[in-house]
């Protein structure tokens, strides 16, 4: 199957593009194919109204003007304390209770690192958070299971992947990426999403009743529970921006009839009490048959990069830029800036970073090669080179004073001087495999320590000093 006497790109090639193509990248097989075959005519709604409503296309402004800081979870600044592990090696730490084939985001928060689980993501029924704290008894506990066993596939089944465990003001916020079939009617009966937040505590509130319905609403006082978002389809990411929750979703436009005719991708905001995500912005617009998707996000220099996803690869631009004056929260449809940033464009976002001054983008293009890129000025990209054994990259983050690079064969070390592996993967078979645009293998800093997430059996894994 795979050899490491195949080169990286070929290696993707050979056993990733199958799932790329034929499932992940163009869509999920419940909503995509009854959405791109409808013939329904768009009818566009007037890009800004003078008020606020719900569906209008303006998104309520917050009471003060706040910029948060570049990225998106709250992450911990970096911090040397000691130097790297002397001779690094990836160590597998193990596999916790119904763990599903891929971790796909790694997020501390308190004592315990939480891992995002999914099999196929948009593709498959499977979606768990686990909770991983090496002095408890045992080390893994299941957070939040949405799997929901015994209930049937049709109209119902499970949350199709957790890519992506957002730590923002303490809390933990879950996309929920592909609801159970239409959802629940709990919001206005054509389809919806969730955003599942903790409490403090990294605790999530479980399903409720016999069929396994979503919690009930939180609250930003600090109940857990299920934020619900009326219309969409698919929930990607969620991030604070100008004091705003928003997620990022593919949804049904306001006032259009669900699973035919145009599904933008949109961003959903969030009600002062967590409770209902409204749909505010969208692209493409005016609308167009078809199914697109904003997907992952990150704060920068002031403005927000959404990552977007065509169903049908005839998109030419990498990402939305949304770009508020200085002095205003809210977004309006002359902030949205759609951006071709690449020579081939429709690029795939799988992972945004900001360090210091950069921002660090990992892609993967209309070439079907995975792309390293940085900006210092967001709008002018370098293509960072890895050497040719490295396979797909997937993750990028300093620890301990180095940036460095997750990829399908080893860790690499970014430098002045050009990239470096400093651990190298030396089974026949990568853990780290690349074959999902969706859920590219994670990296995650818990108590200083740096771990990854393996794609094949849901395995966690530590950097370690060699023996």
């Amino acid at each position: 199957m795979e050899s490491r006497r195949q080169s990286p790109m070929s290696n993707v090639t050979r056993i990733a593009i199958v799932s790329l193509v034929a499932t992940t990248t163009f869509g999920c097989g419940r909503a995509a194919a009854q959405t791109r075959d409808a013939t329904a005519a768009s009818r566009v709604v007037p890009g800004v109204a003078a008020a606020a409503a719900p569906d209008s296309g303006v998104i309520p402004s917050a009471a003060r003007i706040v910029t948060e800081a570049d990225g998106n979870d709250d992450e911990p600044r970096d911090v040397v304390v000691r130097a790297l592990p002397a001779s690094p090696r990836w160590t597998r730490v193990g596999v916790g209770p119904r763990a599903l084939r891929r971790i796909c985001d790694l997020t501390p928060l308190g004592n315990a690192l939480y891992t995002g689980h999914a099999n196929t993501p948009l593709g498959s029924d499977g979606a768990t958070i686990l909770r991983y704290d090496p002095d408890a008894s045992p080390h893994f506990r299941m957070a939040f299971d949405w799997n929901r066993r015994g209930q049937p596939t049709a109209g119902g089944g499970a949350g199709q992947g957790f890519l992506r465990i957002r730590s923002i003001g303490g809390r933990l916020f879950v996309p929920d990426t592909d609801p159970p079939h239409a959802g629940f009617a709990l919001a206005d009966g054509a389809t919806e999403g969730y955003v599942f937040v903790s409490n403090a505590r990294g605790e999530f509130a479980p399903p409720r009743g016999e069929r396994f319905l979503p919690p009930t609403a939180p609250d930003a006082s600090g109940l857990a529970g299920a934020a619900v978002l009326p219309r969409a389809y698919h929930v990607l990411d969620v991030i604070q921006f100008r004091e705003h929750l928003y997620a990022s979703t593919g949804s049904v436009p306001p006032r259009q009839r669900a699973w035919f005719g145009p599904s933008p991708g949109a961003l959903h905001v969030a009600n002062p009490r967590w409770s209902r995500w409204t749909y505010g912005i969208d692209y493409p617009f005016p609308w167009a048959n078809g199914v697109w998707r904003l997907t992952y996000m990150v704060r920068f220099h002031g403005r927000l990069y959404a990552g977007i996803q065509d169903y049908d690869w005839r998109d030419a631009n990498d990402y939305v830029v949304f770009t508020p004056d200085a002095g205003r929260n809210d977004l309006e449809r002359r902030d949205v800036h759609p951006t071709r940033a690449t020579r081939d464009g429709g690029s795939q976002t799988l992972r945004w970073y900001v360090d210091g001054d950069a921002l660090y983008w990992i892609t993967w293009g209309r070439d079907r090669h995975v792309h390293l890129r940085v900006t210092r000025d967001g709008d002018a990209w370098t293509e960072i080179a890895l050497p040719d054994d490295a396979g797909a990259a997937s993750d990028i983050v300093r620890f301990r004073g180095h940036l460095l690079v997750l990829t399908e064969w080893g860790l690499h070390e970014i430098e002045p001087s050009g990239a470096h592996a400093i651990a190298r993967i030396t089974a026949q078979r990568s853990p780290f495999v690349f074959n999902d645009i969706f859920c590219a293998a994670p990296l995650g800093i818990f108590r200083d320590t740096l771990y990854a997430g393996g794609q094949r059996d849901g395995a966690l894994y530590r950097l370690d000093a060699s023996p």
